[in-house]
């Protein structure tokens, strides 16, 4: 599967300029059938506390979205130069009991088959906070509020293109979050985005209308 350029204007806190790309669509609402993008995205979100039988299917969706990694028109050869890998991390600190670093899983099983790749997940949750995908959505102010610089993963410095790789964009907010802060570290001048899917909505069925009897 090919990394697709998305256009900002299709998410709200996309800017002119931001360079995003992602792989499959996720219908909303369309539950884990609609499509294997949708499955593979529900068995990636499985809860770090459910069953192990259900983490089965979680750790098949990790080597599912790294084997998409790996096999992309990524060019991993420019990679190894000049860009750092930044996990955006799950809504929760290190340390509770719902901390999730699929993410960085994913990421760290492209890293092993591409020597000089440098992932590194300076990005930190320091408090919990609702994920996006309950409830009403945050900002990215609001997001970033709850986000911090992990100093002791730094020096070395990250190198000039930081990629931001979630797993799924709705708005953009997290990835406006994200970049905020990496663009403040030395030497960083370029942050992009990495996303697994991207978030669609289906047209609403109004059912068959009798055009008479309006």
């Amino acid at each position: 599967m090919r990394l697709t350029n998305l256009d900002h204007q299709d998410f709200r806190y996309l800017v002119d300029g931001d360079n995003c790309w992602h792989f499959g669509d996720y219908t909303a609402g369309g539950g884990y059938g609609v499509s294997e993008t949708n499955q593979q995205i529900f068995n990636l979100k499985k809860s770090p506390t459910s069953p192990e039988h259900l983490l089965r299917w979680k750790r098949r969706a990790i080597r599912y979205w790294a084997d998409h990694i790996l096999t992309s028109n990524l060019n991993f050869a420019v990679c190894a130069r000049t860009v750092t890998f930044v996990p955006m991390p799950c809504s929760k600190p290190e340390g509770h009991l719902e901390y999730d670093d699929r993410m960085l899983q994913i990421l760290r099983l492209v890293a092993a088959q591409h020597p000089g790749i440098d992932v590194r997940p300076v990005l930190r949750q320091a408090a919990a906070r609702e994920a996006q995908h309950f409830g009403a959505r945050a900002t990215p102010d609001e997001i970033a509020a709850g986000l911090e610089i992990d100093v002791r993963l730094i020096p070395p410095p990250l190198r000039p293109h930081v990629i931001v790789v979630d797993d799924v964009i709705t708005r953009g907010a997290s990835f406006a979050a994200a970049k905020s802060l990496l663009l403040q570290q030395a030497g960083v001048g370029v942050v992009s985005g990495l996303f697994l899917a991207k978030t669609i909505h289906p047209a609403p069925d109004f059912g068959d209308f009798d055009l008479e009897e309006l």
